[in-house]
């Protein structure tokens, strides 16, 4: 007959065939191809392919030419038509009149003729190729032996090129997964976790406006948690009732859908407003389960499917969702642990303003208490402030009650020790940097003046500091602005507390410290007294310290001798309350006693000496006293008292006056030996500093 196929015509088909499909790697598209030219050859009108669904009770179209618009969804039973009992017999069949067939399905009007034949991987049918004609007796035995040829070569192309596929869709899945699952271990916070997902799935998978529900069992709805691509405004109010809408069903049902046209749905609702009429998408919508219980929906649009199966993708967003879960479980777990520390935390600050309160600092010396009025005026202030004084004088404690009593109570409180971090470290510890900005970086890290924004930053030592760095930290005392290390500027709004022991006036005439720095930072200067100049407030101190370490080490030591107070009070203490403090804790600990006596202190480690030596030394002061030479200014003489008749003149007045005048006569002398050192000169009379410059001005002594 004229439209047999020649054996040399099918040969040359097929070799072309093959050759384009070999440069196609898209299993659609080969199917398209290979039913065009099925058309051709048997000079057919319309025909399709229809694959085998996973459980193999239905077949449904994958590809078709010439057919209605709506052959696309077209579903055959296996066994149902003649395609249907092509792929329940695994063998060809020609129908040259359809009006004669009882089970001819009419897919297009005035079809007269059909030819099918089985596509066959192995021993299974996993589909069906079909042409169609309008003319009877249509097709031939050379038609039938060509479309099997193409139909067997087909299935094996497909079949390799969608397992092909399938292993470069997981491949993608896996790879999508691990950065996931990155996201999910890298924050605490839900919304964050929930929209770095949405953003990586966005970029892999093309889907977009992804919305998360969670069930509010008080409420008794669905509310919006989080949603990427949705105006605020929208969102705000919007929920759902179980088993309204799309996401309400799923809520109920607690099984994933995939709606491949929400325009054509009726029970997509749309309260978002994220779909206009114009919008042709598909969407996904999950219930996230915990255990057996639903706690929310998710849901998300997609408008190509970007050559994955819908159901491959719901059960890749099912995965996602088990993330997403997890999230919640976090958050919820975190909100728990948050209300005891919440609690714990406004303790902890109502603690921290009581004991940093200036009231209760100890200190009654008149230094310290004009010092305590200076801090508590300047502390309502965002002033800068520089504290100056030894080392071990309580500087850092100063900067915290000056923190603690100010409007940026409830702000952070960062300390950093200048000279204790190398230098090649700080810059990254004080402004952060960015990842890869430097061999090591290997994540963003933020620096102390970001976690200290909206409250104050303490930096101790700050005559450490490098030039270089002291410039940064100009700029951020001029301009509130800090520059991570391979970043960009940031706003900050932090109040500066900075301390040192060194000579800052010296180090910048040395040219080890900006001029321009100094005057910054020296907006309020605090000098802290060191603790030879607040000799009052030893026994307060000790009393302290005895407090603190009695309930530390389970003691019961109730008090401290008069010669033990006067041991202390009598040292210099370069180390000052720091050295205190230690002196105090080794003598809890080692002592047996109820009350602390001078011999807690006689450890050779201690820097006392015995008491038997200091007597001596006192007599010996005495002694030295009587042959020391007074000056001029009273005429009797050494050694002596005055003559009685001088007395005389001043009765009522004898002892007042003898007594002033010896007092005098010893300071002079004090003050002369020293060269006028107050502090020595005192510490060698055996009185305060303070004692010593209040008779200064008693006895009205020119020095």
């Amino acid at each position: 007959m004229n439209n047999e196929i020649t054996q040399g015509e099918a040969l040359n088909f097929i070799s072309s065939i093959t050759s384009g499909m070999n440069q196609n790697d898209d299993p659609e598209s080969v199917l398209d191809q290979i039913l065009s030219a099925c058309i051709q050859v048997a000079a057919a009108e319309s025909g399709s392919i229809m694959l085998v669904e996973p459980g193999r009770e239905y077949l449904h179209v994958r590809a078709s030419r010439g057919l209605t618009a709506d052959s696309g969804s077209l579903r055959l039973r296996v066994g149902e038509g003649v395609m249907g009992w092509v792929a329940a017999h695994g063998k060809p069949r020609i129908v040259n009149d359809a009006r004669s067939e009882t089970d001819y399905v009419q897919v297009k009007e005035g079809l007269l003729a059909e030819l099918a034949v089985p596509m066959i991987v192995g021993d299974t049918v996993v589909g069906v190729l079909s042409v169609d004609s309008s003319r009877d007796n249509a097709f031939h035995e050379s038609h039938k032996d060509f479309l099997s040829i193409m139909a067997n070569l087909a299935a094996k192309i497909f079949v390799n090129l969608r397992d092909n596929r399938l292993l470069k869709t997981r491949d993608r899945f896996h790879r999508v997964m691990i950065e996931i699952s990155r996201v999910v271990s890298a924050s605490l916070r839900l919304e964050d976790v929930f929209r770095q997902i949405m953003a990586i799935t966005e970029k892999a998978f093309r889907f977009h406006r992804s919305t998360l529900l969670l069930y509010d069992r008080e409420a008794g709805r669905l509310n919006v948690a989080a949603a990427v691509g949705a105006d605020p405004k929208d969102v705000d109010k919007v929920s759902y009732a179980p088993g309204e809408g799309v996401s309400g069903q799923v809520f109920l049902n607690k099984k994933p859908v995939f709606i491949p046209s929400v325009r054509k749905e009726p029970d997509f609702l749309n309260r978002m407003q994220l779909v206009v009429d114009s919008d042709d998408i598909g969407f996904f919508c999950c219930p996230i389960l915990q255990g057996t219980e639903v706690v929310g929906v998710f849901s998300t649009f997609t408008s190509q499917p970007d050559g994955i199966e819908p159901e491959s993708l719901l059960e890749f967003l099912e995965i996602v969702v088990s993330f997403i879960s997890q999230a919640i479980t976090i958050q919820q777990l975190v909100k728990d642990e948050t209300r005891v520390v919440v609690f714990e935390n406004i303790q902890l600050k109502r603690e921290l303003s009581g004991r940093y309160q200036f009231g209760s600092l100890i200190g009654r010396s008149p230094n310290m208490i004009k010092l305590f009025e200076k801090a508590r005026i300047i502390a309502d202030s965002r002033a800068s402030v520089l504290l100056t004084g030894e080392s071990g004088t309580g500087k850092e404690l100063i900067a915290s009650a000056i923190h603690y009593n100010s409007p940026r109570r409830e702000g952070p409180f960062v300390k950093i020790n200048c000279a204790a971090i190398p230098e090649n470290l700080l810059e990254s510890e004080l402004f952060g940097h960015r990842k890869g900005a430097f061999t090591g970086a290997v994540a963003d890290k933020k620096g102390k003046f970001e976690v200290a924004d909206g409250g104050t930053i303490f930096l101790d030592e700050i005559g450490e500091l490098d030039l270089n760095l002291q410039s940064k930290l100009l700029r951020v005392l001029q301009e509130r602005e800090v520059e991570p290390v391979g970043g960009r500027t940031r706003q900050v709004d932090i109040r500066v507390i900075a301390a040192t022991n060194a000579d800052l006036e010296v180090q910048i005439q040395q040219k080890k410290f900006r001029a321009d720095l100094y005057y910054r930072l020296n907006v309020i200067h605090l000098r802290i007294p060191p603790l030879s100049e607040r000799k009052e407030d030893i026994l307060l101190l000790v009393q302290h310290f005895l407090e603190k370490y009695n309930a530390e080490n389970e003691k019961k030591i109730t008090g401290i001798s008069p010669e033990a107070i006067q041991l202390l009070e009598n040292y210099d203490w370069p180390g000052n309350i720091r050295q205190l403090e230690n002196v105090i804790e080794r003598a809890v600990v080692l002592s047996q006693r109820e009350v602390l006596t001078v011999e807690d202190f006689q450890d050779s480690t201690l820097p006392f000496r015995d008491l038997r030596a200091t007597a001596i030394e006192k007599r010996r002061e005495a002694v030295a006293i009587e042959a020391v030479d007074a000056g001029d200014d009273v005429d009797w003489p050494e050694r002596n008292l005055p003559p009685e008749e001088h007395l005389s003149e001043i009765e009522g007045r004898v002892y007042q006056v003898v007594i002033s005048e010896v007092e005098k006569r010893l300071i002079v002398m004090a003050l002369k030996k020293f060269r006028y050192t107050k502090t020595q000169a005192a510490r060698y009379l055996g009185i305060n500093r303070n004692t010593l410059d209040k008779k200064i001005r008693e006895l009205s002594i020119d020095y």
